[in-house]
């Protein structure tokens, strides 16, 4: 941890309004700007958090709190001889990457509300919870004294999302010699002991593909709030997954959906939070970083956390079926692939977000990028007789790049594919035709799917929405 500590007091509204009060020392005495990110991690989007400032002050030589200028749209210019400024944020949004209070729970991201001097990133964070009762709970990655949360500099702040509660439900296990944690807030949670049984399955499952995990422990942190939500979001050891109501959680196509979430943000421990692209290495919270690799970071994991699923024994081959038919459903019926290739929608997600946007203008990272995932996935078993697999190239790009958190290239994630599969241009059709080309993939599923022992088949319904079955071909 850093000498030079920012410390700041977090409180709730006394009012009982959803406000978060923070109140913060600074090392140093101004001059200087403090930055309010401007978007987060696992959302390649901008976000504006800076429209739920409430207020900005800072405490001037008098004792007198003064309102602060800003010198962009997300910071505020901090005067001579100031050190303590003062905020408020609106915090009535829920869901897996925002902050929020609600009578029995705080739930902080503080990506969304916490700011920093962008010339200090090195500097550590106390953030003292100093209106929570002794008897809530507390869960987060970060370490801890007591109420008070501890990160080692900017980075780890941002990318640390807590809640306090008045009751979660808290489980251990254990996975490949790490050490796992779910925690769990609603009325409602899953059944216990098969949700636990389920992500030791698929943790254990991912670590042995990887050989090796990026740290000592990792912590699962779940919403199950009273209103409609379905989220799941990335962070360095930890993810935040939130569906409600919380009933549907006790439901089995409800279960389904949580268990995939999970599978997914874990996969992402390796991918994006260490096997990350060049632009977002490290992460610059100032402004928007396009990248065309959304495609690998959301594509690849969509891929990947359902097919763990399915070897780790928490679905069978029936169960991944369905979850193709509905991954190949929303791609077959979105004309944007044809118009704007994986690649490019990847790098316009911070133009226009992650709605589709103008009418058959872009593809899905997610969607799309998983379909390549898939078909990657099958030429590299073509080209090595089995021998090797996409998750082979990803565990090769997590010991080169991921490990040394060396920023990759599009150059780079090809050129590794390439190599596993035995030569240097085994995938550039792939590439050319379905990463950065608009080509229609129908074909090259069919043939993926038939060498795979499936059979892929569409039909058109009243209304032209086209329909997919992929079923085990009979023999």
């Amino acid at each position: 941890m850093s000498d030079q500590r920012v410390c700041i007091t977090l409180k709730r509204d006394n009012s009982g309004a959803p406000i978060l009060h923070a109140d913060a020392v600074f090392p140093q005495n101004g001059p200087f700007e403090l930055q309010l990110p401007t978007w987060r991690p696992g959302r390649y989007e901008l976000g504006q958090f800076a429209q739920y400032i409430l207020r900005m002050e800072g405490l001037t030589d008098e004792g007198v709190w003064k309102s602060l200028q800003k010198t962009d749209l997300h910071r505020w210019q901090i005067e001579a001889d100031m050190s303590r400024v003062r905020w408020s944020f609106q915090a009535d949004m829920l869901n897996a990457g925002s902050t929020c209070i609600e009578p029995g729970l705080l739930y902080v991201n503080p990506v969304n509300c916490i700011l920093y001097q962008p010339d200090n990133v090195g500097w550590g964070y106390d953030l003292i919870l100093a209106d929570i009762p002794e008897d809530w709970t507390l869960a987060s990655a970060l370490p801890r004294t007591n109420m008070t949360l501890h990160a080692r500099d900017m980075q780890h702040l941002m990318d640390a999302p807590f809640m306090v509660a008045e009751s979660l439900w808290h489980a251990q296990y254990e996975a490949g010699g790490v050490d796992f944690h779910i925690w769990a807030y609603g009325k409602n949670t899953p059944n216990q002991a098969q949700f636990i049984a389920d992500h030791q399955r698929f943790s254990a499952s991912q670590i042995a593909h990887f050989k090796s995990f990026p740290a000592a422990f990792y912590h699962f942190l779940y919403l199950f709030p009273e209103r409609e939500t379905r989220h799941g979001v990335e962070h360095e050891d930890s993810t935040v997954i939130t569906l409600g109501p919380s009933s549907k959680c006790l439901t089995q196509e409800g279960y389904d959906e949580l268990i995939g979430i999970a599978s997914h943000e874990l996969y992402h421990a390796w991918n994006v939070k260490r096997i990350r692209p060049a632009e977002w290495t490290p992460y610059d919270f100032s402004q928007a970083c396009p990248s065309p690799l959304g495609y690998v970071a959301e594509g690849v994991t969509t891929y990947m956390g359902d097919l763990f699923l399915y070897e780790s024994g928490c679905i069978d081959l029936n169960g991944w079926c369905r979850k193709m038919e509905q991954l190949l459903m929303r791609h077959v019926n979105n004309p944007g692939r044809l118009n704007m290739s994986v690649a490019a929608s990847s790098y316009d997600t911070w133009l226009d977000g992650y709605k589709l946007g103008a009418p058959g203008r872009k593809g899905s990272i997610y969607v799309e990028g998983a379909v390549l995932a898939f078909l990657c996935d099958v030429r590299i078993m073509q080209q090595t007789n089995g021998e090797a697999s996409l998750q082979t190239a990803m565990q090769l790009l997590w010991e080169q790049f991921g490990k040394d958190r060396i920023g990759l290239t599009a150059a780079d994630y090809w050129s590794v594919l390439n190599e596993v599969a035995g030569g240097q241009d085994a995938l550039n059709d792939l590439r050319e035709k379905h990463a950065d080309g608009c080509d229609d993939t129908w074909e090259a599923l069919v043939s993926s799917m038939e060498w795979q022992g499936l059979q892929l088949t569409q039909s058109q319904e009243d209304g032209g929405v086209i329909r997919v079955q992929l079923v085990p071909k009979v023999a």
